[in-house]
C-alpha cells in the first residue's frame, strides 16, 4: 500500500508540473509586454477547440488569484468578424448586467477604423458588500479573416462601488488614452 501511495503521489506531481507547463505556453512569441512603463508577465494561456488562442499578462507583483492589473490578448480564428465577436460580448454583458454581475457597459468611438471599442464595470459581491470590482477596456481588431481582442482589466479588492465609480469617473479619460496609445503586437500563432 505505501509504495502505491508514493507512485499516486509522484503520479499527481507530475500532472501539476504539466499543468502550469502548459498554462504558461507562449503561443505568440513573447513572454512580457510593457503598457504605460509598467511590464506584464506572461502568466497563463489556452487554445480550444473553436479556434480561439489566449494568454494572460500580470505585473510581477500581482498573481493570477488577486491581482490589480491584467492584460489579456486573444486571438480568434473562428471565422467570426470583429463585429460579430462584439455582439456576442455585448449579449453576454447584459445578461450579466441582469444578475448584478456587470454594472455597466458600452461600445464607444474609436478612432481607428480598423478596431471597436468596449468598456464595462463589473463586480463580484460577496456578504451583501462588494469584495472584487473590475473596469475593463476591450480593443477588437480584424486582422486579416481574425479577430485580435486586447483587454485591459484594473481590480479593486474590499471598495466600496461609490469609490470605485468615482476612481473610474476620474481616471477613466487617461486610462483609454495609455490602453490605445499601446502598440498590439502582431498575434502570430506558433
Amino acid at each position: 500500500m505505501d509504495k502505491m501511495r508514493r507512485l499516486i503521489i509522484c503520479w499527481v506531481g507530475m500532472m501539476l508540473v504539466s499543468l502550469v507547463s502548459y498554462a504558461q505556453k507562449d503561443f505568440f512569441g513573447f513572454q512580457k509586454i510593457t503598457l504605460d512603463d509598467e511590464s506584464y508577465q506572461l502568466k497563463w494561456s489556452a487554445k480550444t477547440r473553436n479556434g480561439r488562442v489566449m494568454e494572460e499578462f500580470i505585473r510581477p507583483k500581482d498573481n493570477l488569484a488577486k491581482f490589480e492589473k491584467k492584460v489579456v490578448l486573444e486571438l480568434s480564428n473562428s471565422g467570426k468578424t470583429k463585429e460579430d465577436e462584439v455582439k456576442n460580448q455585448m449579449a453576454d454583458l447584459a445578461v450579466m448586467k441582469e444578475q448584478s454581475i456587470v454594472f455597466s457597459f458600452d461600445q464607444l468611438e474609436s478612432k481607428f477604423p480598423d478596431e471597436i471599442w468596449l468598456e464595462y464595470t463589473q463586480g463580484n459581491v460577496q456578504g451583501g458588500k462588494p469584495f472584487v470590482l473590475e473596469w475593463n477596456f476591450c480593443r477588437y481588431k480584424s486582422v486579416g479573416d481574425r479577430v485580435v481582442l486586447f483587454r485591459f482589466r484594473h481590480r479593486y479588492y474590499d471598495t466600496k462601488e461609490e469609490s470605485f465609480t468615482k476612481t473610474v469617473d476620474k481616471n477613466r479619460k487617461k486610462w483609454i488614452e495609455k490602453i490605445v496609445s499601446f502598440q498590439i503586437p502582431e498575434l502570430n500563432e506558433k
